[in-house]
């Protein structure tokens, strides 16, 4: 069977999409020819071609072309048409095109790709669809090597997610923790430089582009670089400050020095025009020495209670202070004439709006709401409603943060009420608590609902800040994730039995009810610190998750030593074995904790650490020891 891929303008998403189109086409039907064309422009002359291009009537469908996405699926024997609201739409057409024909991609990187060997002669495919929310995307967070983010870029797409966050300028941290093996005392490992990591940095930007995805950027280092301070990492260590940018520290407790000894937790003295200057010309340089940035975060210090107390900035809150800073640049990058998105945070001391400032040029801005100190026993919907009259009043370096879903939301409304433009949930579903859930399962749930919630709470989608390797045991929280930021009316139940059915072939449900088990034994809720240290009832209910394991090992031996099953099905299955053994020492750990005996939990809790080091050669591509130790660690203490 012919295809003939007419390409409608130069475009290196739709570029792309024709290129992948071809590869699993051909994949698919070995009697399949498949030629590449290019035109200018749609010809209904030129008979017998699937055009792949940007479609005003596509167009029309969206509020902002540019940003939101929308595609229609006309296609009948290998003729018609997938077209969108702009290039990576198109791209998403063309997965959404060949996941009806039996494509499926369980997790990033090639073993998580299934192509049937099908027919192609009676295709006959017709979807119109657009996002429900305008934001769906990953920021980089954890450990990582310049593979696994080429590889979660490269799957992305395929779940129609549709922006990556490159945190920092130059993302040291995140790579050289794993270039180093940092914390793991298996493996040796040896840091890269940072011209290094900058040329796999740029890299990255080039496959976020190749797919059309939206790259925001920065976020950290605004408080530091730009002042010859270096800015990188959260370790504490001694540095060299220069002399004349110690003035611009935030003076806390009468004195201006960094905070904690790490730059990135120290704010600076925002009423000093010099300071805000300083940062709104970095800002504007960074855009544009980098023309593929679509949105430019800008953060103040993390760490918390930290700000400036000196006489001029307790004139205002430091929200304030940070909506000027904002304004100035606004200024800045109206002055050279930079349409570059602004994003600004909500965030710990940030959650107390502004008094006395206001965004002079909200179209420039997009809110971030990082509800970072909330928990993840219960999702936006299902929280109560918090009165906002019972919101704690602004003290200056002497504040207290919410926990519950409700108060976060309080906080939100309130800067809501001053600010009403395009805004997003940053949140953190995928940086510790999934490692709370062994079993995926309920943490899936509760973020897919939160994704549903969105619009409910006034936010038009999600950048999640989170760990790049999320899929161990599999990746249903992700793809549900994605599901939900595509179609707010999506079922998490259809969603799973769709994945496990992808990823683990006839015997899904099987595996689905074993893995629900494992959430239900384990209790989230308790490994949170949300129900004590000492629990009885909670020591009883892990202690059911050996037999749990046992009782299921014999069917994933058998499944992951079947040569007749697809590969992408037999790796999922073997992941599945080496997830047994590490949910079984977890179990133990947070058992022996809950019974009182806390020698015997350190000790299984430091055998759950060495395995998952020594299996980090198996296991990299879904799990990210760096952070797995460092969370059990984190929530064996509550």
């Amino acid at each position: 069977m012919l295809w003939k891929l007419a390409k409608i303008g130069l475009d290196s998403a739709i570029d792309y999409a024709a290129y992948e189109l071809k590869r699993c086409l051909q994949l698919m039907d070995t009697n399949a020819e498949v030629g590449i064309y290019q035109y200018r422009a749609f010809s209904p002359k030129l008979e017998g071609s699937l055009w792949l291009g940007v479609c005003d009537s596509v167009m029309e469908e969206v509020n902002d072309p540019d940003l939101d996405d929308a595609f229609w699926i006309d296609v009948s024997h290998g003729t018609g048409k997938i077209v969108g609201s702009n290039g990576r739409s198109v791209l998403f057409g063309v997965y959404r095109f060949l996941k009806e024909l039996g494509c499926t991609w369980v997790r990033p990187g090639g073993d998580g790709e299934y192509i049937p060997r099908i027919s192609l002669h009676d295709v006959d495919i017709h979807i119109h669809e657009k996002a429900a929310y305008r934001h769906r995307g990953i920021c980089i967070e954890g450990s990582v090597s310049y593979d696994h983010v080429a590889d979660i870029i490269d799957w992305m797409p395929k779940m129609c997610y549709n922006t990556y966050f490159i945190q920092f300028n130059n993302p040291v941290t995140f790579f050289n923790r794993w270039y180093e093996h940092r914390a793991n005392p298996v493996l040796e490992g040896e840091a890269l430089a940072g011209g290094e990591i900058a040329a796999l940095r740029d890299q990255c930007i080039l496959e976020i582009k190749k797919r059309g995805l939206l790259f925001h950027t920065a976020g950290h280092g605004w408080t530091c670089e730009p002042f010859g301070i270096p800015g990188e990492a959260w370790e504490p260590r001694e540095y060299d400050i220069p002399a004349e940018s110690i003035q611009y520290l935030a003076e806390v407790n009468g004195k201006r020095a960094l905070w904690g000894n790490v730059p990135l937790n120290t704010n600076l003295c925002y009423s000093n025009p010099k300071v805000r200057r300083t940062i709104a010309n970095a800002v504007a340089q960074r855009c544009k020495d980098v023309h593929q940035i679509d949105y430019a975060q800008v953060w103040l210090a993390d760490g918390t209670n930290n700000h400036c107390e000196c006489e001029n900035c307790r004139k205002m809150r430091p929200s304030d202070w940070y909506v000027t800073l904002l304004n100035d640049i606004d200024e800045r990058l109206t002055a050279e004439k930079l349409d570059t998105k602004v994003v600004f945070l909500l965030y710990v001391d940030l959650l107390w709006e502004p008094k006395q400032v206001r965004l002079n040029n909200p179209d420039r801005f997009t809110l971030m709401f990082a509800p970072i100190t909330r928990t993840y026993s219960s999702c936006f919907t299902d929280a109560p409603e918090f009165d906002d009259s019972k919101l704690p009043n602004f003290t200056l370096n002497r504040l207290k943060f919410p926990e519950s879903v409700g108060e976060n939301l309080a906080w939100m409304r309130r800067w809501r009420k001053q600010f009403q433009g395009d805004g997003f949930d940053f949140d953190y579903h995928f940086m510790w608590d999934h490692f709370c859930d062994p079993g995926y399962y309920e943490m899936a749930r509760v973020l897919f609902k939160d994704m549903q919630g969105l619009r409910t709470v006034g936010l038009n989608g999600m950048v999640s800040c989170q760990n790049q390797r999320v899929f161990f045991p599999n990746g249903l929280g992700m793809t549900a994730m994605a599901a939900a930021l595509w179609d707010e009316n999506a079922d998490f139940d259809t969603v799973a039995k769709e994945y496990f059915h992808s990823a683990y072939g006839d015997d899904s449900e099987a595996v689905r009810t074993y893995l629900q088990a494992i959430t239900q034994a384990v209790d989230p809720v308790y490994i949170r610190g949300e129900k004590g240290a000492e629990n009885p009832a909670a020591a009883e209910s892990l202690a059911r998750v050996p037999g749990i394991l046992d009782a299921f090992i014999p069917k994933i031996v058998q499944a992951s030593e079947d040569l007749s099953l697809p590969e992408n099905i037999r790796v999922s299955w073997n992941y599945l074995r080496y997830h047994s053994e590490l949910c079984r020492l977890f179990a133990l750990t947070f058992q022996r904790k809950a019974e009182g005996k806390i020698e015997e939990a350190i000790e299984a809790k430091e055998m759950a650490k060495h395995y998952a080091w020594k299996h980090e050669p198996q296991l990299h591509h879904v799990l990210d020891s760096y952070e797995f130790q460092l969370s059990i660690d984190r929530y064996f203490a509550r």
